[in-house]
């Protein structure tokens, strides 16, 4: 088999950890294990966090990283790429459409290697600027866009928004790494994700509150992730403020085997969150039996249609959505259980990195 030489593009990467970052890790891995070789590009800071300019080359488990410096703010940002870097390479892979999708597609031009892009929910992943993020989607996105060999829509809803973007959209799912072989059956709630203002924790607290003092459900509720834009004490403070302290557990980031500990003993998945670009948290956490339930937003709204297990319920009313949460639980059995874990295996990482070698192989040079 002809080894491809591919550079994975994303615009924040480990030492930040987060849904799109453990995407490109656990992609690269696969492509490396089908005989591959991979690195990944990315800026040399990170945008949340106070870890100054990072290292311009490390090796993070077995994937080589390049960083690079750029001009402008996290939102807006020109990195400073080189042509002759990029030629290395026989594959460049961009995820999300940011200003290296923007840089990329300039330079592939010049670069005359092929071109691909993963979604990722694009830039919408909150309601701020949206005026200006959709102009800035329709005049600049757009055109950059028609430069790339493929694009890869992660869901339905991306889908039908990068329609006209590239004329060879296709839509790949995302996949997701399954936290253990068992079925957990616990009473603890779990939310997986960064504490970012997007995801709405507060309102999560407020709802799962409702459900103590209400409902008299048992267990505690479980936050893992990273802090983002949002702090800890801040939503440890709400917490006790809501006289549930000792209930709620801020774990902060997690190894995969304490992850698998504490999910033993959750029944449970929640989010509030007002944006998702795939929803890979609620299904790495169906995988092991967990029944959801999330706000609904598109990514969500589609995901749990087609599982048909849990619920979407609205976290901005608290007392409705714990309403609907209790009644939901009350109809969860071991049989939903196991049709949501079944749905969530059919995301597999091996078939995923398998078709997308499989279109790159189609404009390889």
């Amino acid at each position: 088999m002809e080894t491809i030489r591919i550079l994975h593009v994303v615009r924040q990467f480990y030492p930040a950890v987060g849904g799109l970052e453990t995407y490109v890790k656990s992609m690269a891995e696969h492509q490396i294990n089908l005989g591959h070789e991979c690195a990944v590009l990315t800026l040399n800071r990170i945008f949340h966090g106070d870890k100054g300019i990072l290292p311009e080359f490390e090796t993070v488990e077995n994937i080589p990283v390049y960083r690079v410096s750029f001009l402008g703010r996290r939102r807006f940002f020109l990195p400073l790429v080189t042509p002759s870097f990029l030629k290395r390479y026989d594959v460049i892979h961009v995820h999300n459409t940011d200003g290296f999708f923007d840089c990329i597609a300039f330079l592939a031009q010049i670069i005359g290697k092929p071109v691909f892009a993963t979604t990722h929910g694009g830039f919408f992943h909150t309601k701020d600027f949206l005026t200006i993020k959709n102009i800035y989607f329709d005049l600049i996105t757009r055109n950059f866009g028609k430069c790339y060999n493929a694009i890869f829509a992660i869901s339905q809803n991306d889908f039908d928004t990068f329609k006209g973007v590239n004329d060879n959209l296709l839509l790949k799912p995302n996949a997701i790494e399954p936290p253990g072989d068992f079925i957990a059956t616990g009473k603890d709630f779990v939310y997986l994700g960064r504490l970012a203002k997007h995801k709405n924790i507060p309102a999560l607290i407020k709802t799962f509150s409702i459900l103590k003092s209400k409902s008299s459900v048992e267990g505690k509720l479980h936050i893992i992730g990273p802090e983002w834009d949002t702090g800890k004490a801040e939503l440890s403070g709400l917490a006790d403020d809501l006289g549930i302290k000792n209930d709620v557990v801020f774990h902060g980031l997690v190894s995969s085997e304490r992850l698998r500990e504490i999910l033993q003993n959750c029944g449970w998945f929640l989010s509030a969150s007002s944006y998702e670009g795939f929803g890979m948290s609620m299904l790495e956490s169906m995988a092991v039996g967990l029944a959801p339930f999330v706000q609904p937003n598109e990514s969500f709204r589609e995901l749990i249609a087609a599982a048909g297990v849990g619920a979407c319920v609205d976290f901005t009313l608290p007392e409705q959505a714990a309403k609907d949460i209790a009644k939901g639980m009350n109809s969860i059995d071991e049989d939903d259980r196991k049709k949501a874990r079944n749905f969530a295996l059919g995301f597999s990482w091996e078939k995923l990195a398998q078709d997308t070698i499989a279109t790159y192989k189609g404009y390889a040079r």
